[in-house]
């Protein structure tokens, strides 16, 4: 038989149990559970054609809100939005993309310095660059293949006088990929790979040169 004091404890366990099924329901829930898998990107780079006498300023990348999420999107038949099951990258992908580009400026060796921060000085540069596409498209249940879009944009400034150098526009598009994650994501590397290289290229061609 419970006592009066242990009747008394017995409602407040329940009550705070209750308060704290209405504070879960009030509170999302964690993005990842275990089971997430974590996937990365690792752009090829080739070392650039010139070396330009320029430090590179590069902030975060800006995406729209459906794509900027640490999930690996997709799109289905119909304008449904969806994501891959258990799959994720490192970071939201605005953040997680500004170090993969940030990397990839640098292991090109075609700029004096490359950063997030801006420096005091004479031969500091701005891109500010935006992915347009970052997704895959899933084919209608059990027919085909899916297809792998990469879209960028990217303007190049001179920060002295906030003077436009170059304007650019890459779109990569990997067609018939396996539906598999692990797949997808190599694709999303490849085209990646692409529109860096190409980015790189005409970037430097705007560019004062190192002789």
């Amino acid at each position: 038989m419970l006592t009066h004091k242990k009747l008394d404890e017995t409602r407040r366990l329940l009550l705070l149990g209750g308060l704290g099924g209405v504070l879960s329901a009030c509170v999302p829930l964690s993005n990842y559970t275990a089971a997430d898998r974590v996937y990365r990107l690792a752009p090829q780079v080739n070392a650039a054609p010139n070396r330009a006498r320029a430090h590179l300023y590069l902030p975060r990348v800006q995406l729209s809100p459906a794509l900027d999420t640490p999930r690996i999107t997709l799109f289905k038949q119909g304008l449904q939005q969806d994501f891959i099951v258990n799959s994720r990258w490192p970071d939201s992908l605005s953040i997680y993309l500004q170090a993969v580009m940030l990397d990839a400026f640098s292991r090109s060796g075609g700029f004096l310095s490359v950063s997030d921060q801006l420096l005091g000085n004479d031969s500091m540069y701005k891109v500010l660059l935006r992915m347009s596409a970052f997704h895959a498209e899933y084919p209608p249940f059990g027919q085909g293949q899916a297809v792998v879009v990469v879209g960028m944009e990217a303007i190049l400034i001179r920060e002295r006088d906030q003077r436009m150098l170059g304007q650019y526009r890459y779109d990569m598009r990997k067609q018939n990929i396996p539906v598999m994650t692990s797949r997808i994501v190599q694709a999303l590397n490849q085209a990646l790979s692409e529109g860096i290289a190409s980015l790189i290229t005409d970037m430097i061609e705007d560019l004062p040169v190192l002789y």
